[in-house]
């Protein structure tokens, strides 16, 4: 390993307390995968899914073999959504935060940054989930109709973030959904592919 490298590697040398998920109060970073080829600006920070240091249900783990690891979190398909009338109970509806997985992680530098997904769609009633970084503006995560498979797609937004800590909170917005993996990088020319 070249001084470079090590010096690069060293900027991530966190221990990932927590993996595999849990109720505790204080979510983990993720520790990113370097390549040899990396820099800080073409880094990849790779968080799974299962990964959260805070569940709050009806977000949960879900064992699944087409996922990364066999593992990933889903909101099953009758858990309700926020806001949503609840069945059965006479007009009761959900809180309108219900639901959701929380992410701690580290970046090298400041900068613009893509958040991509490897994401599970049931039907046009169960493609999204909402994205909330660093306690920032809701943005919409999905909403395509690509169902029935495992697939890629990008953040509708960039987002600025601050060298070291972040925050992603991913929050239930409808029931029927599965989220495998999440890649956070500043390389605008990167497209994930497969399981990565």
């Amino acid at each position: 390993m070249t001084r470079t490298q090590s010096a690069f590697a060293a900027v991530f040398a966190l221990a990932l307390a927590g993996c595999g998920g849990g109720n505790n109060d204080t979510p983990a970073p993720a520790v990113p995968k370097v390549h040899e080829h990396e820099t800080a600006a073409t880094a990849r920070i790779v968080i799974e899914a299962e990964s959260a240091g805070m569940f709050e249900k009806p977000v949960e783990v879900d064992n699944d073999a087409t996922a990364s690891g066999g593992r990933c979190i889903k909101v099953e398909g009758d858990a309700g959504k926020p806001n949503g009338e609840v069945a059965g109970e006479n007009g009761k509806k959900y809180p309108a935060r219900w639901g959701a997985a929380i992410y701690k992680f580290n970046v090298p530098e400041d900068g613009q940054y893509r958040i991509w997904g490897r994401k599970f769609w049931r039907d046009g009633c169960g493609n999204s989930w909402t994205f909330v970084v660093n306690g920032g503006a809701p943005v919409q995560f999905g909403g395509d109709g690509t169902y029935d498979r495992w697939d890629w797609k990008a953040a509708p937004a960039l987002y600025d973030l601050k060298k070291g800590e972040n925050m992603l909170e991913v929050l239930n917005r409808e029931a029927g959904v599965k989220l495998d993996k999440l890649i956070v990088t500043r390389d605008m020319d990167y497209t994930p592919q497969g399981m990565e």
